[in-house]
């Protein structure tokens, strides 16, 4: 059954440290704002977390959507974000071969000018307090990097919930039916050890890092101790 969009909101991260959760995956903390897609049928709405839709304000976005979405109803968990743009920028696919994980994962290389946007702002990125809409639509405005929406998670697929599908699983689901595009990016995300790539993240400028269990569950609008968000390591 398709939720009902006003009454979901995304999942919020909980207060464990990173080495508490059993078996984390790793990805870079977005800056942006967090949003669900619902799809269903063709329609594209995008609710940020305070309820409000958003998807009148990005008709690229809805547009990239509606034409690439694999399935007829979709519930995606992700960012409108600035961080993130094919226009001149390289993709670099990783293989990990670790059992249950996703083959391909992308790994984002945003040059020096994405490093200007997301760096130096005195706050944890991926959570709330956030850059908002508004910030990001100025900065694309001002000729950097345009808007776009990275998935990070998958909630729902042609009538059937995922909540309790495990996190990984969820992710091979989310690759099978929300193809990358211009404007539609997937997270990129690695298991321990993940040295290198934070390593690379770091110097893309990303601020902060997400740690979120493998086998963990989904609860929209609820904190889960099971992933947990830090600051970027210094080194």
């Amino acid at each position: 059954m398709q939720p009902d969009i006003q009454a979901w909101r995304p999942q919020a991260f909980g207060r464990r440290k990173p080495k508490e959760l059993h078996d984390p995956v790793v990805e870079p903390a977005w800056d942006g704002v967090r949003v669900l897609a619902h799809f269903d049928g063709g329609e594209i709405r995008i609710v940020d977390a305070a309820g409000v839709e958003l998807d009148t304000d990005q008709p690229g976005i809805v547009e990239a959507l509606q034409s690439t979405a694999r399935a007829g109803t979709i519930v995606v968990d992700g960012y409108l974000t600035d961080q993130a743009s094919r226009s001149g920028v390289g993709v670099v696919l990783a293989v990990d071969e670790s059992p249950g994980i996703g083959e391909h994962m992308a790994q984002f290389m945003l040059g020096k000018r994405g490093a200007e946007l997301v760096g130096g702002r005195g706050r944890l990125p991926g959570t709330a307090s956030a850059r908002t809409l508004h910030d990001a639509e100025a900065a694309a405005a001002a000729g950097s990097l345009p808007i776009v929406f990275v998935a990070v998670d998958l909630l729902e697929v042609d009538g059937s919930l995922l909540l309790d599908v495990p996190l990984l699983e969820r992710k091979r689901l989310l690759e099978s039916v929300v193809p990358e595009g211009d404007l539609v990016r997937l997270t990129p995300f690695v298991r321990e050890p993940a040295v290198s790539f934070v390593s690379s993240w770091r110097a893309a400028g990303f601020g902060g890092l997400a740690y979120k269990a493998a086998n963990s569950h989904y609860r929209p609008g609820e904190p889960n101790d099971d992933w947990s968000l830090i600051d970027m390591p210094r080194r």
